[in-house]
């Protein structure tokens, strides 16, 4: 599956990084920019409160050894590029993670939070914490990797860099002497009377059909 990951060009290392390196860093959940970021609930009926402040308790123990590197499906997406990629001034790599990657999931967009019985909860229990997300957030079409390492070892190199429609000439010349012969580089561009993305040579062009 081609996932992309939005990045800015002020800190050139989260650029080089990924595609030297083949590896995509992961945040600790509590630094990402959702304040209802790994929120849940816990419902035990009629048990007392000593067990519910209990649980509560190691479950936030627990949830604290996530790490979550997000990507998302689309790399056409006005917004993602607005918000997560210095304001179209970034790039965009362009990834190959299997579909049934274990560390890999989909975000599903829903009001509602994660619920805990008295169960114990597993591994997968708390990984659940991190796939869900609020409807509002459904337009960044989120693929996760839900992990408790630092980094994820990508199990192919990544594909392509795609530079946004604002890239300085120089910046855009810099990267392709220090990358063409690692990654294929490709730019972006703007219709700007429909207000859509598209990617431009050398590769087939990604601009909407017309209709």
């Amino acid at each position: 599956m081609k996932l992309y990951k939005y990045k800015s060009l002020a800190n050139l290392w989260h650029v080089l990084d990924p595609v030297l390196n083949q590896r995509l860093h992961c945040a600790h959940w509590s630094t990402l920019n959702d304040p209802l970021e790994g929120r849940f609930e816990v419902y035990l009926g009629s048990k007392s409160h000593g067990l519910e402040s209990s649980m509560v308790n190691r479950i936030e123990q627990a949830r604290d050894g996530f790490r979550i590197a997000s990507l998302s499906a689309t790399p056409t997406n006005f917004l993602l590029w607005s918000h997560y990629a210095d304001g179209h001034k970034g790039v965009a790599i362009e990834v190959d993670i299997p579909d049934g990657h274990p560390d890999l999931t989909e975000v599903v967009y829903s009001p509602f939070s994660s619920v805990f019985s008295e169960k114990e909860q597993t591994r997968e229990d708390m990984r659940h914490l991190f796939n869900g997300k609020g409807e509002e957030w459904a337009y960044e079409e989120e693929y996760r990797i839900i992990t408790d390492r630092q980094y994820f070892d990508l199990p192919s190199k990544p594909c392509r860099l795609l530079l946004g429609p604002m890239v300085r000439q120089e910046q855009s010349s810099l990267l392709r002497k220090a990358l063409s012969d690692k990654i294929e580089i490709v730019a972006m561009d703007l219709d700007r009377m429909q207000g859509t993305l598209y990617v431009v040579g050398p590769t087939p062009s990604l601009q909407p059909a017309s209709p």
